[in-house]
């Protein structure tokens, strides 16, 4: 009897961890993607404004 509340206790923590994993994994491509969007930009304005002179 004592074997199944130390079981679900390592369930638990595995959902645990994958859960925060998965949500660091998310918040690192929400990241990368503001990242590539703002190079663009700022690639993007270069060209124009080379584009005019």
């Amino acid at each position: 009897m004592k074997t199944q509340p130390q079981r679900r206790t390592e369930v638990h923590r595995i959902a645990l961890l994958c859960g925060t994993l998965g949500c660091a994994l998310a918040w690192g491509l929400v990241e990368l993607l503001a990242l590539q969007r703002q190079r663009y930009h700022q690639w993007r304005q270069r060209h124009e404004t080379a584009a005019h002179r």
